[in-house]
């Protein structure tokens, strides 16, 4: 019996608990978003850190995405950097600030 997992992406990347409201492509869609601070190593004794932003979004909502597009989510807008599609319907979107 197979895992009704694709229907059910529509309740876990939901703006009613996770999700958050992602303008993209003249459209607005739902994303969970991460934006982690990670340690950088910059060649020295000092620890940089920066932040990576980062987009959970479910691949059917991007029909196509291309590097350099802009998301804004919550007012800002960040420029897509790069993705990944797990094969699972979900998409990660690699952003940066702009």
């Amino acid at each position: 019996m197979a895992i009704p997992y694709l229907s059910d992406l529509k309740y876990l990347i939901d703006q009613d608990d996770f999700a958050v409201a992602v303008t993209y492509d003249g459209g607005t869609i739902s994303g969970i978003f991460d934006n982690e601070t990670v340690p950088i190593d910059a060649g020295g004794m000092v620890v940089i850190h920066q932040e990576q932003p980062r987009v959970t979004i479910r691949t059917s909502d991007l029909p196509s995405i291309a590097e350099g597009e802009v998301m804004t989510i919550d007012g800002v807008d960040y420029s897509v950097q790069g993705w990944v599609h797990d094969s699972t319907g979900v998409t990660e979107v690699q952003l940066e600030k702009t």
